[in-house]
């Protein structure tokens, strides 16, 4: 019987073979245990580089960047003027698509999920031209490109660009609902200026990777732009792996900025500029509207403007903001300080009187003025109000020239404002100039100004002598609503009360004359201002050619509140600053004081003694 010795004591064959096959497996264990120890040394001493290269391939931790969302600038009243919508790009996974999702050999996948495979690539097509335009072609293609140009899987494909996240939401769901792998996006946010051109010299524009390229949003890239975050998890060939190391570093996102600029002002500003530029064949036009008690910039328009939406079809040297960049002779409207700087130092008053010859020499030239005349008898007053360049000359001679010059200086010339805003320039003011070309100063020539320099000067001057470094920035709070302390403004003493108020007194002679009155009144107030017209220097003839006019307007005269200056270089034609730049400065100030809440005070023609 099986299992039990015979007679003589012997092991029946069966156990012998049961013996036998356990020593096998033992020296076989032994073999692999070997095997398995001399893989260990292998990997840990010999080939440890090798083999952790590997197990990176097969396992890795993949980081994504979490983009901050940038800040949004809004104008004073919380108008949007600039914000970033979350955007995303679409991809695909090509060869992920052909396994089902399961990235397995095509050959392991059953019935059910080949044919599922198989009719992915034209349902998500369906689905993209439905949400997206275009035709199923379109997408088709980038669907079924499994393989690399070098035949490695295709595991990326780029579908779409810019695609509105809702737009994404939409597409997903229906792929979802469908069970159709293969769609996943990365986040693209997008900059959007909705109202494109309003501002755009002011704002600038941001460019590809997000960091602002130019304007606003240069000068304030490190508080708009926040800081990314990241994100990262372990994935392996076949995806992400559910309970491997992940981490998330959340994004901080960016300051919003509110402006002090008034859209709607700014908007009417803008229409004035681009039609006086048409007008008079201009190669351009400035417009800067300051609140004079504070120093805020509630309007800044440039012409040509470009869309900043679509920065990159406009011409460069359109992109600045020649507001605060371009430098140009100011002409008349500079008599304004001339006049300031004298009163202040007691050498005039608006009364004082003045012979006025037909010409004056001044070096090795002769200065005339603008229109022909005999010997004049004139009074300050009627040389800033008929623009007289020998009257201004001649009374700023009563001043020492380092005097002069100082004056100029703290009135802010020949430097920048330190307007929030890249790329200002400083002008050019000679702090030693010779005599002839001090004589020139006086009336506007022989220095230059930018139009934001040129505006805050006179703001100053008639806001009871108080100087306010011109800004921009309203408030800013970070992502969380919290405000975000701001730099002090400068603010400072340039001339007495008294004197603002003579200067007052004569700029207000220049639109309320008989002879200007009716050209130049303002219905409803009383305003001041300064006509302007310059010889321009142009950088390519080398030589002085063609005109800028200008017009520095202020209201209402018993109490500024509201600065308007406008600047047209190079006009074709007859074109004055009174006939060219004042009309769109009466224009805006209309607009600008009832919208400000100024009362009206009736246009009364006070005496005009100009002449004695």
């Amino acid at each position: 019987m099986a299992g039990v010795t015979d007679m003589a004591g012997e092991v029946p064959i069966s156990a012998q073979r049961s013996a036998k096959r356990l020593i096998l497996t033992i020296k076989v264990i032994a073999v692999v245990i070997s095997l398995i120890a001399v893989w260990a040394v292998w990997v840990q001493g010999i080939d440890a580089k090798g083999a952790a290269a590997n197990a990176v391939e097969r396992l890795k931790i993949d980081p994504k960047v979490v983009p901050a969302t940038r800040g949004t600038i809004t104008d004073r009243n919380g108008i949007v003027l600039a914000q970033t919508l979350p955007y995303v790009r679409i991809i695909a996974d090509p060869y992920g698509i052909t396994t089902d999702g399961t990235m397995k050999d095509p050959s392991k996948l059953t019935a059910k999920q080949l044919a599922q495979a198989a009719a992915t690539p034209l349902a998500l097509a369906n689905i993209l031209m439905q949400y997206l335009g275009g035709s199923v072609d379109d997408y088709l293609g980038h669907l079924t490109n499994t393989k690399q140009p070098n035949g490695s899987d295709n595991q990326y494909e780029r579908i779409a660009a810019n695609v509105p996240a809702y737009t994404w939401a939409k597409i997903k769901a229906d792929a979802d609902a469908g069970g159709w792998y293969g769609l996943d996006v990365e986040q693209t946010p997008l900059r959007v200026y909705p109202d494109g051109t309003l501002l755009s010299g002011v704002l600038g524009f941001v460019g590809t990777d997000g960091d602002g390229l130019e304007g606003f949003e240069a000068s304030q890239n490190a508080g708009l732009k926040g800081v990314d975050g990241e994100t990262s998890y372990e994935w392996s060939k076949y995806g992400r792996i559910p309970l491997g190391d992940s981490t998330l570093v959340p994004p901080v996102n960016g300051d919003s900025y509110q402006l002090t600029i008034d859209a709607v002002l700014q908007a009417a500003a803008q229409q004035e500029i681009l039609q006086a530029v048409a007008n008079t064949g201009s190669d351009y036009g400035t417009v800067v509207v300051m609140n004079v008690k504070t120093g805020e910039v509630l309007a800044m328009a440039n012409a040509p403007t470009f869309d900043s939406n679509n920065f990159g079809q406009a011409p460069q040297a359109d992109l600045g903001n020649r507001a605060i960049r371009s430098v140009y002779e100011p002409g008349s409207v500079e008599k304004i300080l001339t006049m300031a700087a004298l009163i202040d130092q007691g050498l005039i008053t608006p009364d004082t009187r003045i012979v006025v010859p037909p010409s004056v020499k001044s070096g090795a030239d002769t200065v005339t003025d603008s229109w022909k005349h005999g010997t004049l008898n004139m009074t300050a007053r009627g040389v800033l109000a008929q623009s007289s360049n020998i009257g201004t000359l001649l009374l700023s001679r009563l001043s020492t020239k380092s005097a002069l010059i100082g004056y100029l200086q703290s009135f802010g010339l020949g430097s920048p404002t330190g307007i929030q805003l890249p790329g200002e320039s400083s002008g050019i003011l000679d702090t030693n100039p010779p005599d002839y070309k001090r004589d020139r100063m006086a009336f506007g020539q022989s220095l230059s100004v930018t139009a934001i320099q040129e505006a805050a000067a006179v703001a100053g001057i008639v806001n009871g002598g108080v100087y306010n470094q011109p800004t921009i920035i309203a408030s800013v709070t970070d992502a969380n609503g919290n405000p975000v302390p701001q730099p002090a403004r400068d603010s400072r003493q340039v001339v007495s009360a008294q004197t603002s108020k003579e200067v007052l007194n004569m700029m207000q002679a220049v639109t309320q004359a008989p002879s200007y009155f009716n050209l130049r009144s303002l219905n409803g107030y009383c305003w001041a201002g300064k006509t302007g017209t310059a010889q321009r220097y142009d950088e390519t003839a080398q030589r002085y050619k063609g005109d800028t006019v200008s017009f520095m307007g202020v209201g209402p005269t018993d109490d500024p509140q509201i600065l308007v200056y406008v600047v047209l270089d190079n006009v074709q034609g007859n074109v004055s600053g009174s006939s060219g730049a004042m009309p769109v400065a009466r224009d805006l100030m209309q607009v600008a004081l009832p919208r400000y809440g100024v009362q009206p005070t009736s246009p009364k023609l006070d005496k005009d003694p100009q002449t004695y």
